[in-house]
């Protein structure tokens, strides 16, 4: 073998060189692509970090916002009351007449009309006929502004009862009492008009 004739030195030099050789091919092919890849999925991690760190935080803010479309649902529900997305003709006739029998007003007659579109809801007008004196109609108008369900009286027209009258009932009264109901918009349809 050629080198076993070289001198000692010459051959822990050409072993040198053939390890230096050797370490070089092993960095090249072996360490250098496993620095890159490390590297590359370093920069993998940090993204997922970002992004977990992101998720988080919409986690965080999820929680938050469910409170809040839990509160505004309850503030829909208490709205649903003032104005309901129906008639519930049945109903304001049962409470209408509780109001007038808690004021001493006998109604006479109660004729829903036709109901008005506007924007968002329409008008419900009821004309409402009864009689009693002064103070029962001031107490039933004063229950119908402290009512949950919005209700405006107009058109209010009150004549003395001439024959037949007595303490309690000294007085006739017609009165249009409009409540309004709530309409559907198509989510994504804007309003129009005036409000």
């Amino acid at each position: 073998m050629l080198i076993s004739r070289l001198s000692r030195s010459n051959q822990f030099a050409v072993l040198g060189i053939l390890a230096i050789a050797l370490c070089s091919i092993f960095y090249l092919y072996v360490i250098s692509p496993l620095g890159i890849e490390l590297e590359s999925v370093s920069t993998e991690v940090e993204a997922l970090e970002l992004e977990i760190e992101s998720g988080e935080a919409i986690k965080r803010r999820l929680v938050e916002i469910k409170k809040e479309v839990a509160t505004q649902e309850a503030k829909l529900n208490e709205l649903r009351k003032i104005l309901p997305d129906e008639k519930e003709t049945a109903q304001i006739i049962r409470q209408v007449q509780q109001l007038a029998v808690d004021s001493n007003l006998k109604i006479k007659s109660f004729t829903p009309r036709t109901t008005v579109n506007n924007v968002f809801y329409e008008d419900w007008p009821i004309l409402i006929s009864f009689e009693g004196n002064y103070d029962n109609l001031g107490s039933f108008f004063e229950k119908i502004g402290d009512f949950r369900r919005i209700i405006n009286v107009e058109d209010i027209n009150i004549q003395a009862i001439d024959e037949g009258a007595t303490r309690g009932r000294t007085l006739s009264a017609t009165c249009t009492a409009t409540t309004f109901v709530f309409l559907h918009i198509p989510e994504g349809q804007p309003l129009q008009g005036e409000l």
